[in-house]
């Protein structure tokens, strides 16, 4: 019996470590997949161009259209974020969150990643 309360602490250790490890791991994946959704809103931002390459004009960055390509794009993704537009450079930033599996009682953390495209014209 005068074995238990180290077993007990060891197994309680082993725990928290295993947590550790396989959380961390969840939070890492559930960054790249922000990272992800907000690098593909960003290019699908800058796919809102107008102009033609026909005539040799330059391409034009629709700001209220990159935006609204952008925001379709992160609602269907399944999360939130922000976009901004500045001169034909488009910046989102994704948020998300990872519910962890074996520390759950530390309760939801939170996780955000930025991304940009830019418009290159010739």
């Amino acid at each position: 019996m005068k074995f238990v309360p180290m077993w007990l602490g060891f197994f309680v250790a082993l725990i928290f470590i295993a947590g550790i490890v396989v959380d961390g791991q969840g939070k890492t994946q559930t960054f790249q997949q922000a990272l992800t959704v907000a690098q593909s809103a960003a290019r699908a931002g800058t796919n809102a161009a107008t102009g033609t390459s026909v005539n040799g004009d330059a391409f034009d960055l629709s700001i209220p259209a990159a935006v609204a390509a952008a925001e379709n794009y992160i609602t269907s993704a399944g999360a939130t974020g922000n976009v901004t537009v500045t001169g034909n450079e488009v910046f989102v930033t994704v948020d998300m969150a990872y519910t962890p599996r074996i520390l759950w009682m530390i309760g939801s953390l939170p996780v955000q990643a930025t991304g940009s495209a830019a418009l290159i014209d010739n």
